[in-house]
């Protein structure tokens, strides 16, 4: 039996689900009614729209996935990490690197600019240490020798008191035996010739009081005094141990250290002077009345030679034998050393030199020795620790002022270049500043390490008689250093002479004539005598200052240009 069922579905969706005959399907949606016949074995099950959808969505995304897949392996390959790791790094970041190294060396740099700084003021303040440490020491030793100073006095003193209690003891003795003597008499002396109980008794009492009075003074009394001169002693000595406790003489460099260094100094401008000299060359003068005169551009070009000299320089033939041409030379760098140790400070201001110099002379003339050289002592090394760059500074200038009184002598000879811009100028100019550096620590020694006298770079200006106790001739050197052989002093300088009229320097007589240059420098040593006042009168300075000469400077005569005529 058939049951037929009108479907509430829409004749759309009949066909549509169901699928049936396109003839079917085309027919009028009206005019076909559509049947549903239940329970008939062949009817095809009705599939879910939504999941026929959902298998249709992903099979289409499975497809535009393997598309674009495919596409991007075309064109970068089979890498697979996005674009962006694979662009090259941006032109911005590879300057950030750049900065960022920069930087770094920058930072390394000034690390180790500071570290080499610290270096430096480590190695300062271990010098300093080292010298404290040495100041301790001889403050130590000073104080030893003051303590055993203290006792010996201690020991004179109470030697002193017990002397002065013996004397007092005796006195005491002595007036109680006059006493006694004189009671004896005045008992004696009455009408019967005895003495009375009562007047013995009176005379023993006042004597007892008397006694005891005077025995007390005698115990509380101070020492006697041994004189005024005395007095003046002890009071000078201990003035003068309380200030050895502060001030000492300790010197770094001894005498003899000294004179081989000015002697050093000397050798070192001698053989500059003769390699200088030997590298050049000098034109030719003609010996007629009209080249007597000196061209103006060479006058006054030498002033540091003197008139006599630069006329003879200018208006002499070198050409032949510039032996003359050497020994200005060695005079002009003989004269620019002595100038620069005459100064307070090598390299310091003009002003603020001149200044320090005339307070160093009132010190020396009003203080003691002690005073004004530890004074000196501890400017000159104030001003190089405040300012480090001095001593370059000083070298410097000194080579250069050489360097150019070297070139001025060579013009005014008549030569036609420098040797300090020749082939051998590099050589001259290294022989220039081992001068200068030794004039520079040889000023530094005698300013800060000698403390007990002070020393002092001598020459002699131009002009003036010559005087075999305190100058050599150079031109009879060789005589003066045989005569001293022979004499047994082993040495041509006239080491330990005194110049306060005492001196008794080997003089050559028939020697004569004025200077014209110094070769080579000289040395002395002035000392300050201890003198009980603390000021110097004014006519009184050959006696205040003790002043000996350790090396005679070398000097040119007038005389010897005959000698150098005659070859």
């Amino acid at each position: 039996m058939m049951r037929l069922q009108v479907s509430t579905d829409t004749t759309i969706e009949f066909y549509t689900l169901r699928g049936g005959d396109p003839i079917l399907s085309a027919a009028p949606l009206s005019a076909r009614p559509r049947l549903r016949i239940q329970g008939s074995p062949e009817t095809s099950p009705v599939s879910d729209p939504i999941a026929k959808l959902t298998r249709e969505c992903s099979a289409l995304r499975l497809k535009l996935a393997t598309a674009e897949r495919r596409e991007r392996i075309s064109r970068h390959g089979t890498r697979t990490a996005p674009p962006s790791a694979r662009t090259p790094p941006q032109p911005q970041l590879s300057l950030g690197f750049e900065s960022i190294t920069s930087q770094r060396d920058a930072a390394r740099t000034q690390f180790q600019a500071e570290v080499m700084k610290l270096s430096e003021r480590y190695k300062a303040l271990e010098k300093t240490m080292r010298e404290m440490q040495d100041t301790l020491r001889a403050k130590d030793r000073e104080i030893e020798s003051l303590r055993a100073e203290r006792d010996r006095l201690i020991a004179e003193r109470d030697e002193a008191r017990a002397k002065s209690r013996s004397a007092s003891t005796e006195r005491e003795h002595t007036t109680t035996h006059d006493d006694a003597s004189s009671a004896v008499s005045l008992g004696s002396g009455n009408g019967n010739g005895r003495a009375t109980p009562g007047g013995e008794r009176h005379v023993r009492n006042r004597d007892r009081s008397r006694t005891r009075r005077h025995t007390r003074r005698s115990d509380d009394a101070p020492p006697v005094p041994l004189g005024p001169a005395l007095t003046m002693e002890a009071e000078y000595s201990a003035r003068a141990r309380s200030m050895d406790v502060f001030l000492t003489k300790t010197d770094g460099w001894s005498g003899a250290q000294i004179i081989q260094a000015v002697d050093d100094l000397n050798a070192e401008i001698s053989h500059f002077a003769a390699a200088a000299t030997d590298s050049c060359t000098f034109a030719k003068r003609s010996r007629a009345k009209t080249s007597l005169v000196i061209p103006p551009e060479l006058e006054n070009c030498t002033p540091w030679l003197g008139p006599a000299l630069s006329r003879i320089l200018a208006l002499r033939d070198h050409a032949q034998d510039p032996i003359l041409v050497q020994l200005a030379l060695q005079a002009s760098i003989a004269t620019c050393c002595a100038r620069s140790l005459s100064l307070f400070c090598v390299g310091f201001p003009s002003k603020l030199d001149a200044l320090l110099t005339r307070i160093l002379s009132h010190m020396q003339a009003s203080e003691p020795q002690a005073t004004s050289s530890r004074w000196r002592a501890l400017t000159h090394r104030s001003i190089r620790m405040l300012y480090p760059g001095l001593e370059e500074y000083a070298v410097t200038e000194l080579v250069t002022t050489m360097h150019r009184w070297t070139s001025a002598v060579f013009m005014l000879c008549g030569s036609g270049s420098s040797p300090t811009s020749g082939p051998d100028a590099s050589s001259l100019l290294a022989q220039l500043r081992r001068i200068a550096e030794a004039v520079y620590k040889l000023a530094r020694v005698t300013r800060e390490d000698i403390l007990s006298t002070a020393f002092e770079v001598l020459v002699v200006e131009g002009g003036v008689p010559f005087e075999p106790r305190r100058m050599l001739n150079k031109m009879r050197e060789g005589e003066a250093d045989e005569l001293d052989l022979a004499n047994g002093h082993g040495h041509g300088h006239g080491h330990g002479m005194a110049l306060n009229g005492h001196g008794h320097g080997k003089t050559h007589t028939g020697e004569g004539g004025r200077v014209l240059c110094t070769t080579e420098l000289g040395l002395r040593c002035v000392t300050r005598r201890e003198t009980r006042s603390s000021t110097i009168e004014p006519g009184a300075d050959m006696d205040a200052f003790e002043s000996r000469l350790l090396l005679l400077p070398k000097v040119l005569l007038d005389s010897a240009m005959d000698v150098i005529e005659r070859g």
